[in-house]
Protein backbone atom coordinates (compact mmCIF):
# COMPACT_ATOMS: atom_id res chain seq x y z
CA UNK A 1 0.00 0.00 0.00
CA UNK A 2 2.75 2.46 0.96
CA UNK A 3 4.86 1.57 -2.09
CA UNK A 4 1.82 2.13 -4.32
CA UNK A 5 1.06 5.46 -2.67
CA UNK A 6 4.67 6.57 -3.16
CA UNK A 7 4.63 5.95 -6.88
CA UNK A 8 1.14 7.39 -7.40
CA UNK A 9 2.42 10.66 -5.96
CA UNK A 10 5.43 10.63 -8.27
CA UNK A 11 3.39 9.92 -11.40
CA UNK A 12 2.13 13.50 -11.22
CA UNK A 13 5.71 14.75 -11.51
CA UNK A 14 7.30 12.67 -14.26
CA UNK A 15 8.08 14.47 -17.46
CA UNK A 16 7.12 17.95 -16.28
CA UNK A 17 9.15 21.08 -16.88
CA UNK A 18 8.38 24.21 -14.95
CA UNK A 19 8.26 27.70 -16.42
CA UNK A 20 6.88 30.61 -14.40
CA UNK A 21 8.39 34.06 -13.91
CA UNK A 22 11.49 32.94 -15.81
CA UNK A 23 12.05 30.06 -13.38
CA UNK A 24 12.76 26.86 -15.33
CA UNK A 25 14.40 23.57 -14.49
CA UNK A 26 15.90 20.53 -16.18
CA UNK A 27 15.32 16.91 -15.20
CA UNK A 28 18.04 14.32 -14.82
CA UNK A 29 18.34 10.84 -13.32
CA UNK A 30 21.01 8.50 -12.07
CA UNK A 31 20.89 4.71 -11.64
CA UNK A 32 23.53 2.93 -9.52
CA UNK A 33 23.60 -0.81 -8.82
CA UNK A 34 25.88 -3.64 -7.69
CA UNK A 35 24.95 -7.34 -7.57
CA UNK A 36 26.23 -10.49 -5.91
CA UNK A 37 25.41 -14.22 -6.15
CA UNK A 38 24.58 -16.04 -2.90
CA UNK A 39 24.14 -19.72 -2.10
CA UNK A 40 20.91 -20.86 -0.50
CA UNK A 41 20.35 -23.75 1.90
CA UNK A 42 18.33 -25.68 -0.68
CA UNK A 43 21.37 -25.89 -2.94
CA UNK A 44 20.32 -23.20 -5.38
CA UNK A 45 21.80 -19.78 -5.88
CA UNK A 46 20.25 -16.35 -6.14
CA UNK A 47 21.41 -12.94 -7.25
CA UNK A 48 20.91 -10.11 -4.78
CA UNK A 49 21.61 -6.45 -5.32
CA UNK A 50 22.08 -3.03 -3.83
CA UNK A 51 20.70 -0.22 -5.97
CA UNK A 52 19.92 3.44 -5.83
CA UNK A 53 17.92 5.65 -8.19
CA UNK A 54 17.99 9.45 -8.14
CA UNK A 55 15.52 11.72 -9.88
CA UNK A 56 17.02 15.21 -9.96
CA UNK A 57 15.66 18.61 -10.87
CA UNK A 58 18.03 21.53 -11.27
CA UNK A 59 16.75 25.06 -11.64
CA UNK A 60 18.45 26.96 -14.43
CA UNK A 61 20.34 29.65 -12.58
CA UNK A 62 19.31 32.67 -14.60
CA UNK A 63 18.43 34.61 -11.44
CA UNK A 64 19.07 34.65 -7.70
CA UNK A 65 15.76 32.95 -6.90
CA UNK A 66 16.77 29.85 -8.87
CA UNK A 67 20.18 29.79 -7.18
CA UNK A 68 18.60 30.03 -3.72
CA UNK A 69 16.23 27.15 -4.44
CA UNK A 70 19.03 24.90 -5.73
CA UNK A 71 21.23 25.66 -2.72
CA UNK A 72 18.42 24.94 -0.29
CA UNK A 73 17.41 21.66 -1.95
CA UNK A 74 20.91 20.25 -2.08
CA UNK A 75 22.80 22.03 0.70
CA UNK A 76 22.70 19.00 3.02
CA UNK A 77 24.61 16.80 0.56
CA UNK A 78 27.99 18.47 0.80
CA UNK A 79 29.89 21.28 2.44
CA UNK A 80 30.81 22.58 -1.00
CA UNK A 81 28.74 25.00 -3.04
CA UNK A 82 27.32 22.75 -5.76
CA UNK A 83 27.32 24.51 -9.10
CA UNK A 84 26.00 21.91 -11.55
CA UNK A 85 24.14 18.64 -12.03
CA UNK A 86 27.49 16.95 -12.80
CA UNK A 87 28.80 17.89 -9.34
CA UNK A 88 25.53 16.74 -7.80
CA UNK A 89 25.76 13.36 -9.52
CA UNK A 90 29.35 12.89 -8.35
CA UNK A 91 28.25 13.41 -4.75
CA UNK A 92 25.51 10.82 -5.25
CA UNK A 93 28.07 8.36 -6.66
CA UNK A 94 30.43 8.88 -3.72
CA UNK A 95 27.58 8.40 -1.27
CA UNK A 96 26.52 5.19 -3.04
CA UNK A 97 30.04 3.80 -2.71
CA UNK A 98 29.85 4.24 1.06
CA UNK A 99 26.38 2.69 1.19
CA UNK A 100 27.55 -0.22 -0.99
CA UNK A 101 30.32 -1.01 1.50
CA UNK A 102 27.73 -1.18 4.28
CA UNK A 103 25.65 -3.58 2.17
CA UNK A 104 28.70 -5.75 1.39
CA UNK A 105 29.65 -5.97 5.07
CA UNK A 106 26.59 -8.09 5.84
CA UNK A 107 28.00 -10.91 3.72
CA UNK A 108 31.03 -11.45 5.95
CA UNK A 109 28.99 -13.78 8.19
CA UNK A 110 27.29 -15.43 5.23
CA UNK A 111 30.39 -16.47 3.31
CA UNK A 112 31.01 -19.59 5.40
CA UNK A 113 27.49 -21.04 5.21
CA UNK A 114 24.48 -20.96 2.86
CA UNK A 115 21.53 -18.78 3.81
CA UNK A 116 17.91 -19.87 4.00
CA UNK A 117 16.44 -16.87 2.16
CA UNK A 118 17.66 -13.89 0.19
CA UNK A 119 14.85 -11.36 0.00
CA UNK A 120 16.21 -9.20 2.82
CA UNK A 121 19.57 -8.95 1.06
CA UNK A 122 18.10 -6.88 -1.78
CA UNK A 123 18.57 -3.30 -0.70
CA UNK A 124 17.29 -0.41 -2.75
CA UNK A 125 16.68 3.27 -2.39
CA UNK A 126 14.72 5.58 -4.70
CA UNK A 127 15.21 9.31 -4.14
CA UNK A 128 12.97 11.76 -5.93
CA UNK A 129 13.09 15.54 -6.01
CA UNK A 130 10.48 17.24 -8.17
CA UNK A 131 7.99 20.04 -8.55
CA UNK A 132 4.54 19.28 -7.20
CA UNK A 133 2.64 22.53 -7.73
CA UNK A 134 3.22 26.14 -8.62
CA UNK A 135 1.14 29.26 -8.16
CA UNK A 136 1.94 32.86 -9.05
CA UNK A 137 3.82 33.35 -5.77
CA UNK A 138 4.66 29.87 -4.42
CA UNK A 139 6.45 26.74 -5.52
CA UNK A 140 5.88 23.41 -3.74
CA UNK A 141 8.70 20.87 -4.05
CA UNK A 142 8.50 17.21 -3.04
CA UNK A 143 11.55 15.33 -1.81
CA UNK A 144 10.55 11.67 -1.48
CA UNK A 145 12.42 8.53 -0.47
CA UNK A 146 11.43 4.89 -0.73
CA UNK A 147 13.84 2.17 0.30
CA UNK A 148 14.57 -1.21 1.84
CA UNK A 149 17.64 -1.67 4.04
CA UNK A 150 16.97 -5.07 5.57
CA UNK A 151 14.49 -5.62 8.36
CA UNK A 152 10.76 -6.21 8.46
CA UNK A 153 9.56 -3.90 5.70
CA UNK A 154 10.49 -1.04 3.37
CA UNK A 155 10.50 2.54 4.58
CA UNK A 156 9.28 5.59 2.74
CA UNK A 157 8.86 9.26 3.45
CA UNK A 158 8.08 12.54 1.75
CA UNK A 159 9.14 16.04 2.63
CA UNK A 160 7.43 19.06 1.12
CA UNK A 161 9.02 22.48 0.79
CA UNK A 162 7.12 25.65 -0.13
CA UNK A 163 9.21 28.45 -1.63
CA UNK A 164 8.22 32.08 -1.85
CA UNK A 165 8.79 32.89 -5.54
CA UNK A 166 9.24 36.58 -4.78
CA UNK A 167 12.49 36.01 -2.89
CA UNK A 168 13.39 32.31 -3.23
CA UNK A 169 13.13 31.70 0.50
CA UNK A 170 11.43 28.60 1.96
CA UNK A 171 8.26 29.13 4.00
CA UNK A 172 9.04 26.91 6.96
CA UNK A 173 5.92 27.45 9.08
CA UNK A 174 2.40 27.12 7.73
CA UNK A 175 1.27 29.59 10.38
CA UNK A 176 3.11 32.31 8.46
CA UNK A 177 0.67 31.95 5.58
CA UNK A 178 -2.65 32.42 7.37
CA UNK A 179 -4.38 35.02 9.52
CA UNK A 180 -6.12 32.59 11.90
CA UNK A 181 -4.23 29.45 12.91
CA UNK A 182 -6.97 28.24 15.23
CA UNK A 183 -9.51 28.36 12.42
CA UNK A 184 -7.18 26.32 10.18
CA UNK A 185 -6.69 23.75 12.94
CA UNK A 186 -10.44 23.46 13.41
CA UNK A 187 -11.08 23.00 9.67
CA UNK A 188 -8.26 20.44 9.34
CA UNK A 189 -9.45 18.42 12.34
CA UNK A 190 -13.00 18.38 11.00
CA UNK A 191 -11.73 17.06 7.64
CA UNK A 192 -9.51 14.48 9.35
CA UNK A 193 -12.28 13.16 11.58
CA UNK A 194 -14.74 12.94 8.69
CA UNK A 195 -12.27 11.05 6.49
CA UNK A 196 -11.44 8.61 9.31
CA UNK A 197 -15.06 8.10 10.31
CA UNK A 198 -14.63 9.71 13.73
CA UNK A 199 -17.28 11.78 15.44
CA UNK A 200 -16.43 15.27 16.75
CA UNK A 201 -15.92 13.97 20.29
CA UNK A 202 -14.47 10.52 19.55
CA UNK A 203 -11.19 9.68 21.29
CA UNK A 204 -8.20 10.03 18.97
CA UNK A 205 -6.13 7.69 21.14
CA UNK A 206 -8.78 4.96 21.13
CA UNK A 207 -8.94 5.25 17.35
CA UNK A 208 -5.19 4.56 17.21
CA UNK A 209 -3.79 8.05 16.62
CA UNK A 210 -0.84 9.46 18.52
CA UNK A 211 -1.61 13.08 19.35
CA UNK A 212 -0.16 14.44 22.60
CA UNK A 213 -2.87 14.67 25.24
CA UNK A 214 -5.34 13.73 22.49
CA UNK A 215 -5.05 17.25 21.12
CA UNK A 216 -5.13 17.38 17.34
CA UNK A 217 -2.21 19.15 15.71
CA UNK A 218 -0.83 19.78 12.24
CA UNK A 219 2.62 19.11 10.87
CA UNK A 220 5.12 21.54 9.34
CA UNK A 221 5.34 19.13 6.40
CA UNK A 222 2.91 21.00 4.17
CA UNK A 223 2.38 22.31 0.67
CA UNK A 224 -0.05 23.25 -2.06
CA UNK A 225 -1.47 20.99 -4.76
CA UNK A 226 -4.24 21.29 -7.33
CA UNK A 227 -6.88 20.62 -4.66
CA UNK A 228 -5.77 22.90 -1.87
CA UNK A 229 -3.49 23.35 1.15
CA UNK A 230 -2.31 19.97 2.42
CA UNK A 231 -0.50 18.58 5.45
CA UNK A 232 1.40 15.30 5.18
CA UNK A 233 2.15 12.91 8.05
CA UNK A 234 4.70 10.24 7.15
CA UNK A 235 4.39 6.66 8.40
CA UNK A 236 4.84 6.26 12.15
CA UNK A 237 4.24 9.97 12.84
CA UNK A 238 0.72 9.78 14.22
CA UNK A 239 -0.29 6.14 13.86
CA UNK A 240 0.93 2.62 13.10
CA UNK A 241 2.96 1.69 9.99
CA UNK A 242 0.11 -0.36 8.52
CA UNK A 243 -2.05 2.76 8.16
CA UNK A 244 0.45 4.29 5.76
CA UNK A 245 1.04 8.03 5.37
CA UNK A 246 -1.84 10.40 6.13
CA UNK A 247 -2.61 13.65 4.36
CA UNK A 248 -5.18 16.30 5.12
CA UNK A 249 -6.18 18.76 2.40
CA UNK A 250 -8.05 22.00 3.02
CA UNK A 251 -9.79 23.03 -0.22
CA UNK A 252 -8.93 26.45 -1.58
CA UNK A 253 -12.54 27.57 -1.17
CA UNK A 254 -12.23 27.10 2.60
CA UNK A 255 -8.69 28.44 2.77
CA UNK A 256 -9.02 31.65 0.76
CA UNK A 257 -10.50 33.85 3.48
CA UNK A 258 -7.62 33.03 5.86
CA UNK A 259 -4.67 33.69 3.53
CA UNK A 260 -2.44 36.62 4.44
CA UNK A 261 -1.46 37.11 0.79
CA UNK A 262 -2.77 35.75 -2.52
CA UNK A 263 -1.12 32.59 -3.74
Amino acid sequence: MIKKTFWLVLLFLIGREGKTQGLTYSIDSLNLKVSRTVQLEDGTTDTVSCSRYHHIIWFNEANEIAKKINRFLYSDLSDQDIQSVAELQQIFKNDFSTWKEEWMAQFSAEDTAPIDFSYNLNWYEELYTGELHRTANTLTIISATDGYYGGAHPLSGSRYIVFNLQNGEPIEKWQNLVTDTLAILKIAESIFRKEKGLGPHASLAEAGYWFNNEKFHLTDNFGFNQDGFFFFFNVYEITAYAAGPIDITIPYAQLKRYLKKPL
